[in-house]
């Protein structure tokens, strides 16, 4: 039984340290481009394949080479893996659970109110560097040249998301630089 549940261990180390290394490639991949989105995410992809090779390389050591030690770093590593992965879940759930979005009447979009979120979701998002960083994100991704071929009518018959929405009022309509909230409201 010792020598089946090794060779277990073994196998799914040998599979989480192969997936660990397109994680790395995206990563990598992701550093020669230049926009913001991608630089945002090339940190933690990077971290992530990184963590994931090391930790899968000292299963695969512990379990296929009887390595006492490796498999008890394994061991604590995961744990600790788990406990942060289960907290950072318990976080988004506290900062997001009280806000949420409420039905227009007639209209086919949400509309979502700031004053229904936790205090530290709202800090962040009336932040001006917050939404420099996301407008250059999204005008980087090309989105809005589908978005200018609209109609009136595509607006009212479409379901827009509220980043949607507000991006096409201040930045085609009222030809602006910046992204100012309105009454602490994203979308209206």
């Amino acid at each position: 039984m010792y020598r089946f549940s090794n060779t277990v261990i073994g196998f799914l180390n040998l599979f989480t340290l192969l997936a660990s290394i397109p994680i790395i490639g995206a990563g990598l991949w992701m550093a020669r481009s230049s926009t913001t989105c991608e630089k945002f995410l090339q940190t933690p992809l990077l971290f992530i394949g990184f963590i994931i090779l090391i930790v899968s390389l000292a299963g695969f050591i512990g379990a296929c080479f009887h390595v006492a030690w490796a498999l008890w770093l394994y061991l604590f590593v995961m744990l600790f893996l788990i406990g942060a992965l289960m907290a950072l879940t318990v976080f988004g759930f506290v900062v997001t659970s009280p806000g949420g979005e409420v039905d227009v009447p007639g209209k086919v979009y949400k509309e979502y109110d700031l004053q229904n979120y936790s205090p530290l979701l709202r800090k962040r998002i009336k932040d001006p560097q917050y939404w420099v960083t996301i407008r250059a994100c999204i005008l980087g991704s090309k989105t809005c040249a589908t978005v200018i071929t609209w109609t009136p009518y595509d607006y009212l018959t479409k379901d827009l998301t509220p980043i949607q929405v507000y991006l096409y009022i201040y930045i085609y309509i009222f030809n602006s630089k910046t992204l100012p909230l309105l009454d602490g409201k994203i979308a209206t």
